[in-house]
């Protein structure tokens, strides 16, 4: 590595550490405040992030749920913890069900989990908000929708965004202007060296050098309805 890529994660690495504190607190005074206050959750296994997932309604399921990617779940094992955004103790969690269809699992909700309001799907240029688990250094990111309508055929419908949302997102929300929910962070539409990197690394070092340029998968909250009153688990 030369000398200038070195002094760059350095000043990288020392800006993170202005950067830690819990995601509800990097959230504040942006519309996804409301969301990761109340219904954002870091999904945690034997100590360590794996992702996030959210609160949900789901009147098929007789009350609230919370959504997350199946991938996620994968990386968690069957033995996790979910801990609010906002602090306090972290909670065993309870699968209820995986979906085959699209990159989509579907969680038992903590008593006082709040479910976030949800919204239309966005229009190419609208500006959207992405919320992260804890412990990644980075919480929260911004950027524009890019694609309105988008189909990858591993994980679902939604669309895509360009925002800084490290890979450490996925299960995570992304919210309107509005506050309102639109999807998950779902995966990169083209991770390239990426994944390679953070395996390497222990941490998305593109995604905290170059994240804005990212082009983001969200998994629809339509396609996440759907898939919800399918199969319709209950809590």
């Amino acid at each position: 590595m030369s000398t200038s890529a070195c002094l760059a994660v350095l000043a990288l690495l020392l800006s993170l550490a202005g950067c830690a504190g819990l995601p509800a607190d990097r959230a504040a005074g942006t519309p996804a405040a409301r969301v990761a206050a109340g219904s954002l959750y870091s999904v945690q296994a034997h100590g360590i992030t794996v992702g996030a997932a959210v609160a949900v309604p789901c009147p098929a399921c007789g009350g609230p749920v919370l959504v997350t990617n199946a991938h996620v779940m994968r990386q968690a094992g069957p033995e996790f913890a979910l801990r609010p955004a906002a602090g306090g103790e972290a909670v065993p969690g309870r699968l209820l069900a995986t979906s085959a269809r699209i990159d989509l699992a579907i969680l038992a909700p903590p008593a006082g989990a709040i479910p976030a309001r949800t919204g239309p799907a966005p229009d190419r240029g609208a500006r959207v908000w992405a919320v992260g688990p804890e412990g990644l250094g980075r919480a929260i990111a911004q950027g524009p929708v890019a694609r309105e309508a988008l189909r990858m055929r591993q994980f679902g419908s939604g669309f895509s965004a360009r925002l800084g949302a490290l890979m450490g997102f996925s299960g995570g929300p992304v919210v309107d202007r509005q506050g309102r929910l639109l999807g998950l962070t779902t995966a990169l539409t083209t991770p390239g060296a990426a994944p390679v990197m953070a395996a390497l690394t222990g941490m998305d070092l593109d995604g905290l050098l170059n994240g804005d340029a990212r082009e983001v998968f969200v998994l629809s909250i339509q396609a996440i309805e759907a898939e919800l009153a399918r199969l319709a688990p209950q809590p």
